[in-house]
Formats: structure tokens, C-alpha cells, sequence
């Protein structure tokens, strides 16, 4: 059977009286160790400073489009990391450099280690950032939160401008590259154009016209030279059925009519066309050996005369017509073989005009592009230019201390008045709860119920304790001992409570 808890309480009362003496040397302990505790905690103070970034000034808008803000994402984090940095390290050991005079490595390495836990950096705002530092000498605390204070934004505005600068200089090399890129592309256009006067692009639609003008002058010389056989054809069958039946002409005349016909086309010739033009070579060449032919007769000192008489005169006209058909035969195919070299001559142009185009387009987007990268590459020049010297002004992004590093006149933390109270609670809590567990688990009858139940028969009544007058007196006794050292715990809680706040 349960014990209800009013017999609990009751119970535990009178374990409490019955051990009255180890009740009160717990009391008496645990109240003076919790006071030691709180007397010879070390006493921790906190200095803490606030630092506002911000990095929307008067010259965001105006120089919206036309300089790149550097901005910090997440101000704790890079402060943390700013901080606790090698870089960081050094300039400690700067400032405290007569501080550890005479410190081994590793007595250095330990004293950054400590300097890092007690330093805490944290975001306090959307553009604030706190720095603490911790420490049981508050001038200590003040002093390295100045001093981390003043390096973080001493090196972040290093760090911006850095960074701008580093951003100008790399911008700019790549622009001085691309520029230089530009210039070979250039160079290499004018060499090729200077390579390829005769072949350029613009001169494909005169080659083809050319062309188209050279296959029809073929066609037709080549239809003139059928005509001209064919007609020679029909003079050399009619040749074949006359009679010489004049005589009265010489050798040196015949040859002088013909000399003198040729002489008629090469006039008409000359009136359409050069020197230079095939048939008129021709012509010129025919006449020349004729005029030999002539001296040469002159130079035999007889002329032959036909003694046939006089030839006929259609045989004469026929003959004429033969050599006239027969000059321009030859004139018409030396003029067909011109023309033919001429055309092969314009299609191997033609074929060199395709390759230099594609040569001269590929040349010309490397150009393009060149040129292209080049002129982006000069207007982030200059926006880096700007952005730097923005940096360089110190107004791209304002650091300013919100909250000065202030002296802590108060230790943060458990004190010695929290000490007090928790070690007055325990020193009562503890020896009441020793004896409430022990009532509840020790398995002992301490009530007629609890007999009632176990024997299972009826309990007439309980005989309280007795007392004599010895037991009476003690009691008495141990009632003003544990109230004076309640009294005396009370008194040594105070004295030290005045000491601290006084002291």
C-alpha cells in the first residue's frame, strides 16, 4: 500500500529530527562550499562594440550603371574570418609584443588559441555587426575589443580597395591583350588585302560577267569558223571546175591585189579594235609576208608570163574569195584559242576570288570579335577605374563604430549573489530530499495503515514515542545549535555578499 503524501511529509520531518546531526553538517557544508564556489569563481566581463556598415550612400544612385559597389555579403562571417586569421595573429602579437616577451611558440600559439574563445563576432542587425571579447580583467576586455574594432575596419577598407584595384589591374591587362589581338588582326587583313589586290570580293561579279561574256564569244567564233569552212568548202568545189583562161595579170600583180585586199580588212579591223587583238596580228603577219614575197619576185630579173593568155576571170574572184575566207579562218581560231585561255585564265581567278573571300571572312570575324571584346573590355576598364577610385575615397562602403568598446563595471554570468541563493536553497533542498527518498524507498512501516495492511487483521491503536526529561533537553539543545548555525550561515552570506560589493 501507498503512502499518501501527507504522511510522506510527515514522515520525512521526523527522519529529518532523527538525523538531526547529519542533517545539519549537510546543511552546514553545502552552504559555506556553494559561498566558497561563488567567492572564488573567476569573475568574467564582457566588452562589446557595434560597428554599422553601410553600403548604400549618397553615390549608389548617382553611380548606378557606371561603377561596380564591392559589397560584403555576410559582415560576421568575413569579420570572423578576418579576425582569426594568420594576419590577425601578427598584429596581436604586435600589440602585446611586450606582453610576451620572452614566450616560447608554442606559449604564443596557446595564448592566440585562448584570445580566439573569448573573442565572439555575430550579426546584431541587418548592417550591424557586434564584436565582444571576455575576459576576468575588464581593462583587458576594453582593450582587445578596441583593438580588434579598429583592425576590422581598418583592413576591410584595405581589403575593398585592394580588391578594386586588383579588379582594375587585371581588366586592364586584358584590354592591353585584346588590343594587341586587334592590332594582329589588323595587320593581318591589310597583308592579305596588299596579297590579293586582283581577288577581292568585290571583284567576283565582274569575273562572272566576264566569264559569261567570254563563253559567248566563243560561241560565236565558233559558229563563224563552221560558216567559214562551209563556204570554203563551196569555193575550193568551184575552183575545181574553172579554167585559167587570163594571162595578162603577173605574179607580182596578183600578189599585190592580195596585199592590197588585206591591207582594206586590216583598216576596217583597226577601226574596232587594237593592235593587240588577235586577228589583226594576223592580218598584219600575212601582209608582211606578202610584201617579202614581192621583193623576192622583183629580184628575179625575168617575170613569167602564162602563155596561156589571160586567166578567167571568175577563177580570179573565186581564188580572192578563197584567200580572204581562208585569212579569216585562221584569224577566227587564233582568236577561239585566245578567247579559250582567257576564260580558263578568268576561272582560275574566279576560284582564287572564293578562296580569298573565305580566307578574308574569317580573317574579318576575327576581327569583329577582337574588336568587340575590346571595346566592352575598355568600358569595364574605365567602370573599374571609377569603382576604384570610389574605393580609394572611402565611399563605396562606410564602416563606422556604432558602440565604442566600453570599460564593463559588472561580470557577466553567474555571481556570488546567484552563488548565495542557489547555496541557502541546496544546503536546505538536499538534506530534505535525502530523507524524502529515504521515507519513500527504505521499505520501513512507519503507520498503522501500512501494518493494518500487511499483517491483514485489525490494529487497536499506536503508542507514541516517550520522552524523558534528558531527551526533552537535548532536543532543546539541538533546536538553538541549528538555529544559531542557520543564523551564523545567514551572517556569513551577508558579510561576504558586503565584501564583494564593497570591496
Amino acid at each position: 500500500m501507498q503512502i499518501s503524501q501527507m504522511d510522506l511529509v510527515k514522515f520525512t520531518l521526523i527522519e529529518l529530527r532523527r538525523m538531526k546531526k547529519l542533517a545539519l553538517i549537510s546543511f552546514l557544508i553545502i552552504s559555506l562550499l556553494t559561498l566558497a564556489a561563488g567567492w572564488f569563481l573567476p569573475r568574467v566581463y564582457v566588452s562589446s562594440s557595434t560597428i554599422l556598415v553601410d553600403d548604400q550612400n549618397i553615390l549608389t544612385p548617382l553611380m548606378e550603371g557606371t561603377a561596380v559597389a564591392t559589397s560584403v555579403k555576410d559582415h560576421a562571417k568575413n569579420a570572423w574570418q578576418l579576425l582569426t586569421g594568420q594576419f590577425a595573429k601578427a598584429r596581436v602579437e604586435e600589440f602585446i609584443a611586450g606582453e610576451i616577451d620572452g614566450f616560447s611558440d608554442a606559449e604564443v600559439d596557446q595564448l592566440w588559441e585562448e584570445i580566439k574563445y573569448k573573442t565572439k563576432v555575430s550579426n546584431v542587425g541587418k548592417n550591424l555587426i557586434s564584436i565582444k571579447y571576455k575576459s576576468s580583467d575588464p581593462h583587458e576586455a576594453q582593450k582587445y575589443t578596441a583593438f580588434f574594432t579598429d583592425m576590422f575596419i581598418d583592413e576591410s577598407v584595405k581589403d575593398k580597395r585592394r580588391e578594386s584595384e586588383a579588379a582594375y589591374q587585371f581588366i586592364a591587362k586584358q584590354a592591353y591583350d585584346y588590343h594587341e589581338k586587334l592590332k594582329g588582326s589588323e595587320e593581318s587583313l591589310k597583308v592579305f588585302r596588299s596579297a590579293n589586290l586582283g581577288a577581292s570580293p568585290d571583284s567576283a561579279r565582274t569575273v562572272s560577267a566576264r566569264i559569261l561574256e567570254l563563253q559567248r564569244s566563243i560561241e560565236q567564233t565558233q559558229l563563224e569558223i563552221i560558216e567559214i569552212e562551209i563556204q570554203l568548202k563551196n569555193i575550193d568545189a568551184q575552183l575545181s571546175g574553172e579554167a585559167e583562161v587570163s594571162a595578162h595579170l603577173t605574179e607580182e600583180g596578183q600578189i599585190q591585189k592580195r596585199v592590197s585586199s588585206l591591207q582594206g580588212q586590216l583598216d576596217t579591223l583597226r577601226m574596232t579594235y587594237l593592235d593587240s587583238y588577235p586577228d589583226i596580228i594576223i592580218l598584219k603577219g600575212q601582209i608582211s609576208a606578202l610584201k617579202d614575197q614581192i621583193e623576192q619576185v622583183r629580184k628575179q630579173d625575168k617575170k613569167e608570163v602564162s602563155t596561156s593568155g589571160a586567166l578567167n576571170p571568175l577563177l580570179q574572184q573565186l581564188r580572192s574569195h578563197y584567200s580572204q575566207h581562208s585569212t579569216q579562218l585562221a584569224a577566227l581560231k587564233t582568236r577561239l584559242k585566245a578567247t579559250l585561255n582567257l576564260l580558263e585564265g578568268e576561272k582560275s581567278r574566279a576560284v582564287q576570288i572564293n578562296t580569298v573571300s573565305a580566307v578574308l571572312a574569317q580573317l574579318t570575324r576575327d576581327y569583329d570579335v577582337n574588336k568587340d571584346l575590346y571595346q566592352k573590355l575598355l568600358r569595364q576598364r574605365e567602370t573599374a577605374r571609377v569603382s576604384m577610385n570610389i574605393d580609394i575615397a572611402n565611399q563605396g562602403m562606410t564602416l563606422k563604430i556604432q558602440d565604442h568598446a566600453h570599460l564593463p563595471s559588472r561580470p557577466v554570468g553567474l555571481r556570488l549573489m546567484h552563488f548565495s541563493l542557489l547555496g541557502l536553497l541546496m544546503a536546505i533542498a538536499v538534506p530534505v530530499g535525502a530523507m524524502y527518498l529515504l521515507v519513500m524507498f527504505d521499505g520501513k512501516v512507519r503507520s498503522r495503515y501500512q501494518f493494518q495492511n500487511i499483517i491483514q487483521a485489525p490494529v487497536f491503536g499506536c503508542i507514541s514515542t516517550y520522552q524523558n526529561s534528558e531527551a526533552i533537553k537535548n532536543n532543546r539543545i539541538w533546536f538553538i545549535l541549528s538555529c544559531s548555525t542557520v543564523v551564523s550561515v545567514v551572517a556569513i552570506y551577508g558579510y561576504v555578499i558586503w565584501l564583494r560589493l564593497f570591496s
